[in-house]
């Protein structure tokens, strides 16, 4: 249940949002969760933005060079790659 999932991480998002902050690698988590169930929804470009956010708060708050950030990195090349987007992926 894809929608109830939605649901319950943006639930998430928010209390992290609140509690943690917009630039809290636990906050970043939530917008990759997101992009999760968007992506198995169908949902490409809505999940494209939700790893961009995660991707700016963990670039900004971990650096370049963090496993965390090339997760994001590695996440949106996979949603590129699932829309046939393989240069861009």
């Amino acid at each position: 249940d894809y929608d109830g999932a939605l649901v319950q991480h943006k639930k998430a998002l928010e209390i992290r949002d609140t509690v943690l902050g917009k630039n809290h690698p636990n906050t970043a988590g939530s917008y990759n969760n997101i992009a999760i169930a968007l992506n198995e929804k169908g949902d490409y470009d809505g999940a494209l933005v939700q790893h961009k956010k995660a991707l700016e708060i963990r670039e900004s708050v971990l650096g370049k060079n963090h496993p965390d950030t090339a997760a994001s990195y590695n996440n949106i090349a996979m949603v590129l790659a699932t829309k046939g987007d393989y240069d861009g992926a």
